[in-house]
């Protein structure tokens, strides 16, 4: 209910911006409560002595990566009794499978383009949503899927592995990629070769189940990494699939950086984890509370999720036109004048910048601006938003005691 009203209020706003596509990112991420009064009400994690939920989100978000709202939410919890059992899962009907919160999510966001007719929306999502049935689900020509490559399928008509048939592909063009080693964790600059091509495939070894499923068209995109140093044990290589027109390398390049994108729910997930709302850290004793506890956390730190994205890429947009109230621009503005500098002055006549109010309201949780970081990181601005919306309640019950 919490998350549905969160996107009740974001769904105006999509619309009223008029006709564009939008990026629906999707991802899990699992919460840990193996050492709280809740673990015995949870399940499995990895191993059996790990106890928790995993979550699984939708974030809507611009072709930038700027964050918009939060479509959907939904929660598993492993039974002990699956627990070891993959081999025995695999003839369970989809629909009871944990692989298919995927599809599940990807009808939500269908559902959404099929309501609003200026609306185009690419669902992105890693290698567990590589899914034939996630594939076969789009009916709406205004929906599309960007998915990295899992499985490497036969080709229709047999003459090839899909990964065979890409590599064999001539090269289109190249870019480069700033990347972190997940050794080292060392920034490198890695040289990047794009082929592409349209494909179609078909399922041949498989279940019982889903032999009857047809064939599908599609596009496939590799971007494999080029002469990479000689201490990098794996390469970088990215095969994607998707819906999207891909026929020069412009719109491979556009596709690869919508893929990119996924990095922003992955910040939204640790911004939950440990960038400041602390989720795991909640005592509640029973699954119920948990997930009632996860919702309510999550809209609350998507509003600091944005402010921080719309401070980075556009800095210069007015507050009021990013959802920020007049009340908590005066209250921030008064509160800082008095507590952090005086040249900060309250005008309601004069809208501060996304860029300017988050530097302000970044110092007074601690933030002290610099050249290397201009504007407040997540945890930060975590920490000044919860004091702000403090300083905003009490300055309305000030208020209504004085009327």
């Amino acid at each position: 209910m919490m998350i549905k009203s969160h996107w009740d209020a974001v769904l105006p706003t999509l619309q009223v911006a008029g006709k564009k596509r939008l990026l629906q990112l999707v991802d899990t991420v699992e919460f840990d409560f193996s050492r709280k009064r809740s673990r015995t009400d949870l399940g499995p994690l990895n191993y059996p002595f790990r106890r928790g939920i995993r979550v699984h989100n939708s974030l809507i978000a611009n072709g930038d990566g700027i964050p918009l709202g939060l479509l959907s939410q939904s929660h598993h919890i492993r039974s002990d009794d699956d627990y070891g059992k993959a081999a025995e899962r695999q003839s369970a009907p989809f629909e009871e499978k944990e692989s298919y919160r995927w599809h599940e999510h990807f009808m939500t966001g269908q559902s959404l383009c099929e309501q609003d007719p200026g609306m185009e929306l690419v669902y992105v999502a890693g290698r567990e949503a590589d899914i034939m049935e996630l594939y076969l689900a789009r009916t709406c020509d205004r929906t599309h899927f960007l998915i990295r490559s899992k499985h490497n399928r036969k080709l229709a008509d047999k003459s090839d592995s899909l990964y065979g048939f890409l590599s064999a592909q001539a090269a289109q063009g190249t870019y480069e990629v700033d990347v972190y080693d997940p050794a080292t964790l060392k920034k490198r600059r890695a040289s990047m070769e794009v082929r592409f091509s349209k494909v179609a495939l078909k399922l041949y070894k498989t279940l019982p189940r889903k032999k009857t499923l047809p064939g599908i068209e599609l596009y496939a995109i590799e971007a494999k990494e080029i002469d990479p140093p000689a201490d990098i044990e794996e390469p970088i290589r990215w095969v994607l699939l998707t819906t999207l027109p891909v026929t020069t390398i412009e719109d491979a390049l556009l596709a690869i950086q919508y893929y990119t994108t996924r990095w922003v729910i992955e910040r939204f997930h640790f911004l939950l984890k440990s960038g400041g709302a602390q989720v795991e850290e909640l005592q509640l004793q029973t699954a119920h509370r948990i997930k009632n506890a996860l919702a309510t956390y999550s809209v609350a730190a998507f509003k600091v999720f944005k402010f921080r994205y719309l401070a980075e890429k556009t800095p210069d947009l007015p507050i009021y036109e990013a959802g920020i109230s007049q009340i908590e621009h005066k209250v921030l503005y008064e509160f800082a004048n008095k507590k952090i500098s005086a040249s900060i002055v309250y005008d309601p006549n004069k809208q501060p910048t996304m860029s300017d109010f988050c530097v302000i309201l970044g110092q007074i949780g601690g933030f002290l601006p610099s050249k290397r970081q201009p504007i407040p990181g997540l945890k930060i601005l975590n920490r000044s938003v919860q004091l702000l919306q403090n300083l905003v309640d009490a300055y309305l019950l000030f208020c209504q005691r004085t009327e």
